[in-house]
C-alpha cells in the first residue's frame, strides 16, 4: 500500500539532494567508544543507522550532532565536551581513560564542499583542514532520544509545573503541526495545546470525542507522535537527528512516520539521520539510505554493505520462518528455483517456506555466516557456491565463521553457471523447446548460431557461455535466468545428471529445517 509513495519519495529526494543548501556528507571517528577508525557516508537526504546493540549508532548520531554550529544555541550545546562527557573525579580511583580523539566531518554547501575536524588532546579544539580561513558551517539541528520521553526525572520535571504559582503560558499547535501527527494517529484532535511555565513545557490534547488529557497519559506512541509533531514540523534547513526512531510504535505506524519524515525531508530541505533496530524502519528508505554497523568479535566497528532482502531480516530476527539460501547472482538463483520446482510437489513444501538471497558475492559469504551466527539465525541458512569458485577455500571459511556445520552446496560445473545451462540445452532439446514455446528445429538452428558467432572469442568460457546464452534469450524475447530455471528443473528430475548432488543436498537441507 506505502511502495507507490515511497519509492515517488525517494526519487523525489535522491534528486533533490544536489540542490540543497547543506548537506552532511560524511562523519568519521577515531579513537571514542571502542571505535578505531570509522568513516560513515550519507548519500540520501533520510538515513537509518542500524545494527546490534554496541554497533556504535548512538555514537554516531551523537558525533553528527556535534557538526554544525547551531543558531541560538548556549556554548555548551551541540559539542562534544557534552555529548561526550568523561569521568574526572578529583578523588577516587576510577576515571574514563584519556585518549585523543578526532571526529571529522565532509560539507557540501552553497560554496562548495568543505569539511572540518574536533581533536580532544587535554581539551576539545577546532580545525578545518580546507582552508585556515574556514568556520564551523550554520545549521539548525535537532536532537532527540525518543527512548527516554517517558523516564521518571522528565515525568517529575514536569509535574513541578502544577506546583508553580502563576498559570501557564498556553499555545496552540498550528495546524501543519498537527497534519503531522494525525497522519499516523487513529483518532482527530479538536486542538493541542502546549502548556509552558520556564523551562519546562507539556503537551494537552483534546479529541473530537471528547476525551482530554495531558501527554502524562498519553500512550506512548501517542506522545512520541505528537512531540515530534510539535518540534520538527516547521523547522527548515536543519538536520534532524532522533535515536532509536521506532520506540513505542507499531511497525505499521513506524513506516508511516518514515514516510512523514521524508516527506517534511523534501519540503522543508531537512536532512535527517535516525538510529533503529526496526526492520519497518530499514524498509522504508532506499538501499542508500541505509548505514549498517557491525562490532566485531575484536571490537572493531565497520559499516557492512546495506545489502536487501535475507541479509538485513537475518541481521533483525525475519530468517526464522523459512530457510534461507544464499547464492551468488540471479543465474544462481533460477537454478536454485528450477529445483525447487521439483522439490516443492515432491516434498509436500510451500513455496513461501523457502526464501532465496542474492545482492552478493561468494567472497562475502564467511562475513555474513559470522553475522548470522552472531544474530542467531545461522541454523536456517544454506550457502550455494558456484562451481567455479576454486576448490574448498570460501566453504572452509564459511565454516570457520559459523562456528557449526552448516550445509554448503555448489551449483554443477567448473565454470560460471551459464556453462552447465548451455550443455543442458542440448541434453534436454526437445522438452526446452516445449518449455520455451519454440520449435525443436528453431532452437537448435539458434543454438548453432550463437556457437558459431561466439566459439572463436578469445574470452574465457564463461564469458563466451554469458554472451551466448543472452543472445538466445533475446532472439525468443525471454530472459537468461527463465531458461536457467527450465534447464535446473528439468535436470533435476533425472537422476543421472550431475545438478544431483545439490538436488539431495538441497532436499536434506529442507527436510532438517521442516523437522526442527
Amino acid at each position: 500500500m506505502l511502495e507507490r509513495p515511497f519509492n515517488e519519495l525517494w526519487g523525489n529526494l535522491q534528486g533533490k539532494k544536489p540542490h540543497m543548501p547543506q548537506f552532511l556528507s560524511s562523519v568519521s571517528l577515531k579513537g571514542i567508544r571502542g571505535i578505531d577508525d570509522l568513516r560513515v557516508i550519507f548519500d540520501y537526504p533520510v538515513s537509518v543507522i542500524a545494527g546490534g546493540n554496541a554497533s556504535g549508532k548512538s555514537t554516531v548520531l551523537f558525533a553528527a550532532a556535534c557538526a554544525y554550529k547551531v543558531p541560538g544555541a548556549g556554548v555548551k550545546d551541540f559539542v562534544p565536551s557534552t555529548l561526550f562527557p568523561y569521568y574526572r573525579p578529583k578523588v577516587g580511583g576510577r576515571a574514563d581513560d584519556m585518549q585523543e580523539i578526532i571526529i571529522e566531518f565532509d560539507y557540501q554547501t552553497t560554496n562548495g564542499p568543505m569539511s572540518m575536524r574536533w581533536r580532544r588532546g587535554q581539551g576539545w579544539n577546532r580545525s578545518f583542514p580546507r582552508g585556515k580561513s574556514a568556520g564551523q558551517p550554520e545549521r539548525p539541528v535537532y536532537l532527540r532520544t525518543l527512548s527516554n520521553l517517558s523516564n521518571p526525572s522528565e515525568v517529575r520535571g514536569v509535574l513541578s509545573m502544577s506546583r508553580a504559582t502563576s498559570a501557564p503560558q498556553e499555545s496552540h499547535l498550528t495546524a501543519s503541526q498537527i497534519e503531522f501527527a494525525q497522519q499516523m494517529l487513529p483518532f482527530r484532535y479538536s486542538e493541542v495545546v502546549e502548556l509552558t511555565s520556564g523551562n519546562k513545557d507539556l503537551l494537552f490534547a483534546a479529541q473530537e470525542s471528547g476525551a482530554s488529557y495531558s501527554e502524562l497519559h498519553m500512550a506512548a506512541g501517542e506522545r512520541t507522535i505528537l512531540r515530534l509533531s510539535h518540534e520538527i514540523a516547521q523547522i527548515d534547513g536543519a538536520l534532524v537527528l532522533i535515536d532509536e526512531v521506532e520506540a513505542g510504535l507499531h511497525p505499521w505506524v513506524q513506516q508511516l512516520l518514515m514516510l512523514q519524515l521524508q516527506r517534511l525531508a523534501l519540503r522543508n530541505n531537512l536532512q535527517i539521520i535516525v538510529t533503529s533496530h526496526s526492520p519497518a524502519v530499514l524498509d522504508s528508505v532506499p538501499q542508500n539510505g541505509k548505514i549498517f554497523l557491525d562490532r566485531d568479535e575484536t571490537g572493531k566497528v565497520t559499516v557492512r554493505p546495506a545489502y536487501r532482502d535475507l541479509v538485513q531480516d537475518a541481521l533483525y530476527g525475519r530468517s526464522g520462518d523459512a530457510i534461507n539460501i544464499l547464492c551468488e547472482d540471479a543465474i544462481a538463483e533460477s537454478i536454485l528455483h528450477g529445483v525447487f520446482d521439483t522439490l516443492y510437489p515432491q516434498e509436500g513444501i510451500r513455496t513461501d517456506s523457502v526464501r532465496i538471497g542474492t545482492d552478493t558475492g561468494a567472497s562475502e559469504f564467511p562475513s555474513h555466516a559470522a553475522a548470522f551466527r552472531k544474530f542467531g539465525q545461522i541454523k536456517s541458512f544454506v550457502f550455494v557456491l558456484d562451481g567455479d569458485v576454486g576448490g574448498p577455500g570460501i566453504a572452509d571459511r564459511i565454516l570457520d565463521a559459523a562456528k557449526t556445520d552448516v550445509p554448503i552446496l555448489f551449483i554443477p560445473g567448473q565454470h560460471a553457471p551459464e556453462v552447465w545451462v548451455w550443455k543442458g540445452l542440448a541434453r534436454n532439446l526437445t522438452p526446452c523447446a516445449a518449455a520455451l514455446g519454440i520449435d525443436q528445429s528453431q532452437l537448435q538452428e539458434l543454438i548453432s548460431r550463437a556457437n558459431a558467432v561466439y566459439d572463436s572469442a578469445s574470452d574465457s568460457i564463461s564469458e563466451i557461455t554469458k554472451s551466448k546464452l543472452r543472445t538466445l534469450a533475446g532472439s525468443i524475447r525471454r530472459n537468461a535466468p527463465d531458461i536457467c530455471r527450465i534447464v535446473s528443473r528439468l535436470e533435476a528430475t533425472q537422476k543421472d545428471s550431475d545438478i544431483q548432488p545439490l538436488v539431495e543436498g538441497l532436499k536434506s537441507a529442507l527436510l532438517d529445517w521442516r523437522g526442527r
